[in-house]
C-alpha cells in the first residue's frame, strides 16, 4: 500500500510541477512576443495551467517532504529517489535543448542562411530560449538542493545511490548522442566540399548545426562521463551491472553500425571495380554520409570496446571473466553469422540469377554482385574472429575449455542457430517441394527453374550451417560428459547421521538421481569418525546434529576443511527466516553436483524460474536493440 501510495503522489507532483513550469515558460514567451496584453484565450489558458497547477503540486509535493521528515523509510524510498532525479533530468535537458537550439540559430545566421535551416529551434527566437532556460534552471536549482539535503541525512542511501547511477549514465548517452552526430555533421560538410560541383550542395548549415552539437554535447559528455570514472573509487560503484550493461550497449552498438556503414561504402567501391560507369567524384559523394557516421562511431566502438575489456579484467573471478568476454563475442558471432548467411545466399542466388536468365552484364546485374561480396567482405572476417576464439576455447582440454562447454551463453548461441536453420530449412523444404509438386501437376510457373534453384541453394546453405552447428553442440556434450564423469568420480562425500534416523538413506538415493558417479558413504555418528574421512572432498550432516554434533564430530568438524552442506529438519522452537526450506536433501544433492563440477553453488527456487525468463527476455531486448541500431545507422548513411 505504501508503494501505491508513493507512487500516486509522486506522479502528480511531477505532472502538475511541469504543467506549472511550461504554463510559466509560454505565459511570459507569448508576452514577450505579443506584448503585456495577451488575446484573453491565451491568457486564460496559460493561467488555468499555473492556477491549477501550483495547488496541487503543493499539496502532494508537500505531503511528499513532510512523509520524508517525520519517516526514514519514506525519506530513503526509491520511488522519492526516482522522482527527485527525473525532475532534474525534466528541467536540466530543456535547458542544454535550448542552448543548443540558440547556438544553431546564432551559427546559422552568422553563416549567412536562413534560420529554418537549424538543426533544432529555427523556428525560435533567442527570448524564447532564455525564458525556457531561465525558468528551467530554477527548477533544478531547487529540486537539486533537496536532492542534496537527503544525501546528507539519508540513513540508507542504497536507493539513491542506484537511482544516481542511471541518472549520470543517462546523461552521458544523451552528451554521446549529441557528439556523434556533432561529429558526423562536420564530417558531412569536409567531405561534401571537395565534391560539391558533383553533389550539388555546399552543405554549409551541416557544419554550422554540427558545430552547435558539439559545442553542447562534447562538455555534456565529457563531464558526465568523467564523474562515473570518479566514482569507480567508491566501493558500493565497483561491479556495477547497469554500467557494464552500458558499455556493452556503446561497444556492440558501435560495431554494428560501423559494420553496415563498412558495407555500403564497400558497395560503392566494389561497383566502380565491377565497371560502372560513375567517376570516383560520384563515389565518394554517395559513400559521404556512411563515412561521416562511420568514423565516429569507430572511435566510440574503440574507445568503449577498450573500456570495456579494462572493465572485464577489474573481475577477481576467471570464470567471471571468461563469461564476461564470452557474452560479447558471442554476440558479435551471431550478428556475423546471420550477415554471412545472407550474403551467401545473395551471391547465389546471383548466380542462379545468371544461370536461369542470361541477363546482359549491366547496371543491375553489377549491383546485385556488388552487395552480395560487399556483406561477405564485412561480415565473413566478424564471424570468423569472433567464432574461432570462441570454438578453440571450447575445444581446449582444461578446466577453462570445461566451462566453456558449459556455459549458457554458448549452448544458447547453437541452439538459437540450429533453431533459425531448422526453421529456415523447413521454410525452404517447403517452398521446394510446392514448385516441384506444381511442375508434376502441371501448373510450373514461368519462373519455374529459377525459383527452385532458389529454394535449393537455400535449404542446401541451411543444412550445411544445422549440421556443422549440430556438430558442435554434440561434441561439447560428449566432452562435457568425458569431463564431468572424471570430476564426480574424484569426488566422495560423507553423510552423517544418527543411528536409526534414515537421513543417510535419503540423501544417498537423492545423489544417485543427481550424479550417480558420485560415491556417498553413510556414517553413523554413534561409531564415531571412520578412518581417511578428511579425504572427503564434502559432508553432509543434518540440522539437528549440525546444531548439537557429539564432541567427536565438533572436533573433527572444526580441523575439516572440505565443503560442508547443512539439510535443515524441522526442529521445535528453531526457524528459517524465509520461511522453511523444502525438499532439503534434494537441495543437497544439487549442491553436491555444482561442487563436484567446479560450479558456484546456487540453490534453486520457484524465483529462479522467473528470474531465468527475465534474463531471457532482457536478452532477446538487447539484441532487438542491437538490430534496431543495425537498422537507424543504415537509415543515417542512405539520407
Amino acid at each position: 500500500m505504501k508503494t501505491i501510495r508513493r507512487l500516486y503522489f509522486f506522479l502528480v507532483a511531477f505532472i502538475s510541477v511541469e504543467v506549472v513550469l511550461w504554463g510559466l515558460i509560454e505565459l511570459l514567451r507569448q508576452m514577450v512576443f505579443k506584448g503585456v496584453l495577451l488575446e484573453p484565450a491565451t491568457l486564460a489558458q496559460a493561467l488555468s495551467l499555473i492556477l491549477v497547477g501550483v495547488p496541487i503540486f503543493l499539496i502532494h509535493w508537500g505531503w511528499a517532504q513532510h512523509a520524508a521528515r517525520s519517516d526514514a523509510e519514506e525519506h530513503a524510498a526509491l520511488l522519492r529517489a526516482v522522482f527527485l532525479y527525473a525532475v532534474l533530468l525534466a528541467t536540466l535537458v530543456p535547458v542544454a535543448q535550448n542552448v543548443l537550439a540558440l547556438l544553431n540559430r546564432s551559427f546559422i545566421t552568422l553563416a549567412g542562411l536562413e534560420s529554418y535551416r537549424a538543426f533544432l529551434g529555427g523556428a525560435q527566437s533567442w527570448t524564447d530560449n532564455l525564458i525556457a532556460i531561465f525558468f528551467n534552471l530554477v527548477a533544478a536549482a531547487y529540486f537539486y538542493r533537496v536532492t542534496q539535503f537527503d544525501w546528507l541525512t539519508l540513513l540508507d542511501s542504497s536507493n539513491y545511490r542506484d537511482v544516481r547511477r542511471l541518472y549520470r549514465y543517462i546523461w552521458v548517452l544523451y552528451g554521446l548522442l549529441l557528439l556523434v552526430f556533432g561529429v558526423q555533421q562536420v564530417l558531412s560538410f569536409l567531405l561534401s566540399v571537395p565534391f560539391a560541383a558533383v553533389s550539388g550542395q555546399a552543405g554549409s548549415e551541416d557544419l554550422m548545426n554540427g558545430l552547435a552539437l558539439l559545442l553542447v554535447g562534447a562538455p555534456i559528455w565529457f563531464f558526465a562521463w568523467q564523474t562515473c570514472q570518479r566514482a569507480l573509487a567508491e566501493p558500493q560503484e565497483t561491479g556495477s551491472s547497469l554500467r557494464l550493461g552500458i558499455l556493452y550497449l556503446l561497444s556492440l552498438g558501435g560495431v554494428v553500425t560501423v559494420l553496415s556503414a563498412a558495407g555500403i561504402v564497400a558497395d560503392a567501391f566494389l561497383r566502380l571495380l565491377l565497371g560502372e560507369p560513375a567517376s570516383f567524384a560520384e563515389t565518394i559523394a554517395i559513400v559521404r554520409g556512411p563515412l561521416s557516421v562511420g568514423l565516429p562511431l569507430a572511435a566510440i566502438w574503440a574507445y568503449y570496446g577498450h573500456t570495456l575489456s579494462l572493465e572485464i579484467a577489474s573481475y577477481s573471478s576467471p570464470v567471471r571473466r571468461a563469461g564476461l568476454k564470452r557474452f560479447y563475442f558471442y554476440v558479435l558471432s551471431l550478428i556475423g553469422l546471420g550477415a554471412t548467411f545472407t550474403g551467401l545466399a545473395l551471391l547465389f542466388g546471383f548466380f542462379v540469377e545468371q544461370l536461369t536468365t542470361q541477363r546482359v552484364w549491366g547496371i543491375d546485374v553489377r549491383r546485385q554482385l556488388s552487395a552480395a561480396l560487399a556483406v561477405l567482405l564485412v561480415s565473413l572476417p566478424l564471424w570468423l574472429l569472433t567464432w574461432r576464439p570462441m570454438q578453440a576455447e571450447a575445444l581446449a582440454k582444461d578446466e577453462n575449455g570445461d566451462n566453456a562447454r558449459r556455459s549458457l551463453i554458448r549452448r544458447a548461441y547453437l541452439y538459437l542457430v540450429i533453431f533459425s536453420t531448422v526453421l529456415g530449412g523447413m521454410g525452404s523444404a517447403i517452398a521446394l517441394f510446392y514448385l516441384l509438386l506444381s511442375a508434376l501437376l502441371g501448373s510450373p510457373g514461368a519462373t519455374f527453374l529459377r525459383d527452385a534453384l532458389n529454394a535449393l541453394q537455400l535449404l542446401v546453405l541451411f543444412v550445411v550451417f544445422l549440421v556443422y552447428h549440430w556438430s558442435a553442440l554434440r561434441r561439447d556434450a560428449g566432452r562435457k560428459a568425458d569431463a564431468l564423469a572424471a570430476l564426480q568420480t574424484q569426488f566422495p562425500v560423507l553423510v552423517f547421521e544418527q543411528a536409526g534416523s534414515g537421513f543417510a538413506a535419503l540423501v544417498q538415493a537423492a545423489i544417485q538421481q543427481t550424479t550417480p558417479l558420485i560415491q556417498a558413504a553413510a556414517v553413523s555418528v554413534e561409531q564415531g569418525i571412520p578412518e581417511g574421512a578428511e579425504a572427503a572432498r564434502a559432508v553432509i550432516l543434518p540440522s539437528t546434529l549440525a546444531f548439537n554434533p557429539p564432541e567427536a564430530l565438533r572436533v573433527w568438524l572444526k580441523d575439516y576443511d572440505g565443503h560442508k552442506i547443512i539439510v535443515p529438519l524441522e526442529m521445535p522452537g528453531w526457524y528459517w527466516p524465509g520461511g522453511f526450506p523444502r525438499n532439503g536433501v534434494t537441495t543437497a544433492a544439487q549442491m553436491v553436483r555444482q561442487l563436484s563440477e567446479g560450479q558456484e553453488v546456487r540453490v534453486s527456487t520457484g524465483i529462479s524460474v522467473l528470474q531465468g525468463v527475465a534474463y531471457v527476455f532482457a536478452i532477446l531486448f538487447f539484441l532487438q536493440l542491437l538490430f534496431s541500431l543495425l537498422i537507424f545507422g543504415i537509415a543515417l548513411v542512405s539520407m
